[in-house]
């Protein structure tokens, strides 16, 4: 009995414990840095050994720069993996061996190449540092040691005079990346401010606006939870801004139209929401999510201390679908009173990022 108590409270305490989450920003762009250890450039300089940079990477100063490609990185937890472009070319005076493809983890094997047909760990044993500066990161890998697998190859291939070792210090790596988009945290809310222009329509047809849990609203301006699963890019050229709660338009004695969850995305100028049209089956009910609104104007700012983001009087005019949804709820038995390109009102949030 007392087993299956005990047993009972670890799943219970499990359950109702919160987990660690990860979740990585998608990187697009930076630059990463290596530069060698001087013990190693000298013993490549004596055994008549080149390390020359292409294919996008340079040389410069006696460090060799690759530009960040893609990765995935965890700011919060400094975790992940940095891609690059470009490829490092160790030659001898016959032979050459290419470093492509070149990845930088968060782990004891940090240095990842795909040298000949395969990926493999080129470089071990490394001390590695993490810090956020602003939306970027900053990954430091220390003491970097050639692997064995690596040092077959080299042998193998250039057949020095002095042969590589497994172990041999290679020197340190560098990288300062930055994220495509930023992770949103469910911190914070947004706000719809409605034009009395289009308030005043609805109150002709005897439309009411009104908010669904967790929206809220004063008057004519609507606030919506900042929710989990967007992420905005620090350019405000792309992602997504999700939000919770919903818009209740009623109709007396009609129709009754949600719009739920508006999710206003940058790098299509639309903010869609699930729409549900009710009663069914007079309406057809839930439509799925529809692109309501078109966005336009308004500022885009960024806090990188702070690490938020921020829409500010964004204006929001009714896209043809969300036109035509009003129109099928609240315009029958006379011309379309609702078009597309009509405003609608204006959007705010400051989001934060994780």
């Amino acid at each position: 009995m007392r087993r299956a108590t005990a047993a009972l409270c670890l799943v219970l305490g499990l359950w109702l414990c919160p987990q660690a989450r990860a979740t990585y920003d998608p990187l697009g762009g930076g630059t990463t840095k290596l530069s060698l250890d001087p013990s190693f450039a000298a013993f490549l300089k004596k055994d008549g050994i080149k390390l020359s940079a292409s294919a996008g990477a340079k040389r410069k100063s006696g460090a060799y720069l690759l530009p960040v490609s893609g990765g995935n990185l965890d700011p919060t937890l400094g975790k992940g993996e940095i891609e690059t472009d470009g490829t490092l070319v160790f030659q001898s005076q016959r032979k050459r061996v290419p470093l492509r493809e070149i990845r930088i983890q968060t782990k004891a094997a940090p240095l990842i190449a795909k040298v000949g047909g395969s990926q493999l760990k080129a470089a071990q044993g490394a001390r590695l540092s993490f810090e956020r500066v602003g939306f970027d990161s900053e990954l430091r890998a220390t003491h970097l040691k050639l692997t064995q697998k690596l040092v077959t190859r080299l042998n193998k291939k250039l057949r020095p005079r002095v042969p590589f070792k497994a172990g041999q210090e290679l020197g340190t790596v560098f990288s300062k990346a930055e994220p495509r988009l930023v992770t949103i945290e469910d911190r914070g809310k947004a706000t719809l401010a409605f034009d009395p222009a289009f308030t005043a329509k609805l109150d002709q047809r005897f439309v009411s606006l009104n908010p669904v849990f967790p929206a809220e609203h004063q008057g004519a301006t609507f606030s919506l939870p900042i929710a989990l699963g967007g992420a905005l890019s620090p350019e405000g050229t792309e992602g997504t801004l999700r939000t919770a709660g919903a818009i209740e338009m009623l109709q007396l004695g009609g129709a009754q139209l949600f719009w739920q969850e508006q999710w206003p995305e940058l790098g299509l100028k639309l903010d869609s929401a699930e729409a549900d049209l009710e009663p069914t089956p007079a309406f057809p009910g839930k439509l799925g999510r529809v692109g309501i609104f078109a966005l336009s104007g308004g500022s885009f700012t960024t806090d990188p201390k702070a690490r938020t983001l921020s829409l500010g009087g964004t204006q929001l005019t009714l896209s043809p679908e969300g036109a035509s949804e009003l129109n099928r709820a609240f315009g029958q038995g006379e011309a379309p009173p609702f078009g597309a390109g009509e405003l609608v009102g204006s959007f705010s949030a400051t989001a934060p990022g994780q």
